[in-house]
Parts: structure tokens; sequence; C-alpha cells
């Protein structure tokens, strides 16, 4: 499981606007690559949420028999 909450630093990008980096992890855990997307929402709060959906191995839960 990744960590839900980490501090990040704001870096400059070009003349006036601000970016940041994900972590390594984040980025295997998700599947990311440099030409991906992501959506960023703004509401109070930013979420960022990737826009590609890669298969995620599934857990299978059998119920125990008696």
């Amino acid at each position: 499981m990744m960590p839900h909450k980490e501090i990040r630093k704001l870096i400059k990008i070009g003349g006036g606007s601000l970016g940041l980096t994900l972590p390594k992890p984040w980025c295997r855990f998700f599947k990311l690559d440099e030409t991906d997307n992501v959506e960023v929402i703004s509401n109070g709060k930013i979420v960022i949420t990737p826009m590609k959906k890669k298969k995620m191995k599934a857990l299978e839960v059998k119920e125990a028999t008696k």
C-alpha cells in the first residue's frame, strides 16, 4: 500500500508557473511515465488522478467451505 500523504516542495517552471514531482514509488505503483496525463481538480484542495487505466492485479476472495 502506498503512503497517502507526503510533503512535496514546489519548483519554479518557466516564467511564472509552479510544479511538483511525484515520488518514483508512486509512479511505479500507478504505472505512470512522462507520457501519461493526470487530471488535476482544485476545489478547496488539490486532487491529482491518473487518467489512463491499466490493469491492476485483483485480489480474489474465496469463501471457506464448511
